[in-house]
């Protein structure tokens, strides 16, 4: 198998894992039975915070936008819109949905599920850090500057 070939095989099957983590964190909710009405606003309001984070992000990517850990080939390095504050914004988005999809509902499966969804896209943006630092010499001030899914306080 080529370089190339693995990479897009990895590529896929990271992908398809976060697939299935965030299907298990939607069926793992525990329908929010028991929990407080402010808990569950709380939860609510991450998964609002969320779609925004995530449609602004995307939006801000345009032609660069791919669900693959690998940049596109012909893309450039975005350090606008949410990109000026963290590195991998639409990230931090899954985090805020899956997150307040578990606090409103509850569930240790979501708990659980949203653990590893952490950890599983903590590894994609290594792979992106690493990829987008071979395309664009200006990745590692960037990467510096800029936290991965929260901004740096007091480092500008």
């Amino acid at each position: 198998m080529s370089t190339a070939a693995g990479v897009m095989n990895r590529d896929r099957a990271l992908v398809a894992t976060q697939f299935v983590l965030l299907t298990v964190i939607l069926v793992g909710g525990q329908r929010g039975r028991g929990r407080p009405r402010s808990v569950q606003a709380a939860g609510a309001a991450l998964g609002v915070g969320g779609v925004a984070l995530l449609v602004w992000s995307g939006r801000t990517l345009g032609r660069n936008l791919t669900p693959l850990p690998t940049p596109v080939a012909d893309g450039t390095l975005v350090q606008r819109g949410p990109y000026r504050f963290v590195r991998h914004p639409i990230y931090t988005a899954l985090l805020l949905l899956a997150g307040g999809w578990t606090v409103a509902r509850g569930g240790r499966v979501s708990v659980a599920g949203t653990l590893l969804l952490g950890a599983l896209l903590r590894h994609k943006a290594g792979i992106e850090d690493a990829a987008l630092a071979e395309r664009h010499p200006d990745q590692s001030a960037y990467r510096a500057r800029t936290g991965a899914f929260l901004p740096r306080i007091g480092r500008r």
